[in-house]
């Protein structure tokens, strides 16, 4: 029994180690909430929301326009998209999928 166990929290440790998640967070000020990014929905990579308000000053300073998308692998960032003049971001599935493939031929 025990040596079930720990094949079972072996099992379960490699996967956690060699799972690649990734998430795509938008940044996006309270002010400029209606325009927030368009991002089509890619299957098992969550999209989360914050605003830049509430974020910390040093974070806001490197923020030059919103909405802000970041794409984390393992909550390391390897890809941002920023709006244009107009305030707007419309993002791709295509564009998010070829940023994933071109940081794995990296890795």
């Amino acid at each position: 029994m025990k040596k079930t166990l720990a094949l079972l929290l072996l099992l379960l440790a490699c996967s956690n180690m060699y799972s690649q998640k990734y998430v795509l967070l938008e940044v996006n000020s309270e002010w400029n909430w209606s325009n927030k990014a368009k991002i089509e929905k890619i299957r098992d990579i969550p999209h989360q929301i914050a605003y830049l308000e509430q974020q910390t000053p040093s974070f806001k300073k490197k923020v030059k326009s919103v909405p802000l998308v970041i794409l984390y692998r393992e909550g390391r960032p390897i890809m941002q998209w920023q709006a244009d003049i107009s305030f707007k971001l419309v993002l791709s599935k295509k564009e998010v999928m070829k940023a994933i493939e071109e940081f794995e031929k990296r890795q």
